[in-house]
């Protein structure tokens, strides 16, 4: 008897061709199927019904009540009910391991999920509406549909109690100072730790080798600031749920610049 293959092996496949040149597209749908027997669903905390759902995740501080009662309780109930309903399915095991991996809602202790996908785009929509109840509906269509997708931190946190906030994207500059770098250390702390996709501009900082107080040899140059703000992001990861996005950039090609474009994020 041919033994089953799991999720990772079936999602394997893809890398190769079947006997007729083709990619394997039918494994990563099995490789999907696979997950949630096996992963998703023996790991997922089951309710008697979406209100004794909503009322439970309110009382232990999972759901924030204040997006909830902004609407009346039966229109959220038909919007979950018609989220489900929609025969959403993930296109690829990739979309389906990182929603699970990174995005849904888990128990305080990480082992168990309390969302699937519809579930958090019904969260998503009902924090985005603020209480109109068509433009939730809309959003929740859409963003089941694949037309509409926020960005991570939006689709993260909505919703949530224990979350970060929902915005990301920051650019800031660095002086060649230590105090402005000190101040940029700082905000990388902080900006991931409420959203993230942080990226600083470095060009402002000497080269390794300038020389300092008219001190020659000197400057340590941009490497070592790239790598304490690689420890902060690192860091600061919204309570495990997103390592924080970061990019340094520098517009023009200063002396040391073959170093700055080779460096790589040390491995954890």
């Amino acid at each position: 008897m041919q033994e089953t293959m799991d999720y990772h092996a079936l999602n394997a496949m893809l890398n190769l061709y079947d006997k007729a040149g083709h990619i394997q597209f039918d494994k990563d749908q099995q490789a999907i199927d696979a997950f949630f027997a096996a992963h998703v669903r023996p790991h997922s905390v089951t309710f008697a019904s979406q209100h004794e759902r909503l009322e439970t995740l309110v009382r232990e501080g999972y759901y924030d009540d204040a997006v909830l009662a902004r609407y009346d309780r039966a229109f959220v109930l038909r919007l979950f009910e018609h989220a489900h309903a929609s025969g959403f399915r993930f296109q690829t095991f990739l979309g389906a391991w990182k929603f699970y991996t990174s995005y849904t809602l888990k128990t305080f202790d990480g082992k168990r999920y309390l969302e699937h996908f519809e579930d958090r785009v019904t969260m998503v929509a009902l924090t985005l509406a603020q209480g109109d109840e068509t433009l939730a509906t809309q959003l929740t269509d859409e963003m089941l549909s694949g037309r509409f997708q926020p960005a991570t931190p939006t689709f993260l946190n909505c919703g949530k109690q224990q979350r970060g906030e929902l915005v990301s994207c920051f650019l800031l500059r660095i002086e060649d100072n230590m105090e402005s770098i000190g101040r940029a250390v700082n905000s990388a702390l902080q900006l991931s730790k409420r959203g993230g996709g942080v990226a600083f501009l470095l060009s402002n900082l000497r080269e390794a080798g300038a020389p300092i107080k008219r001190i020659e040899n000197q400057s340590s140059g941009v490497i070592p600031v790239m790598k304490m703000l690689e420890d902060a992001f690192s860091y600061a990861n919204q309570l495990g749920a997103r390592q924080g996005g970061r990019r340094g950039l520098s517009p023009c090609a200063p002396p040391g610049y073959s170093a700055f474009s080779g460096y790589q994020t040390r491995k954890r």
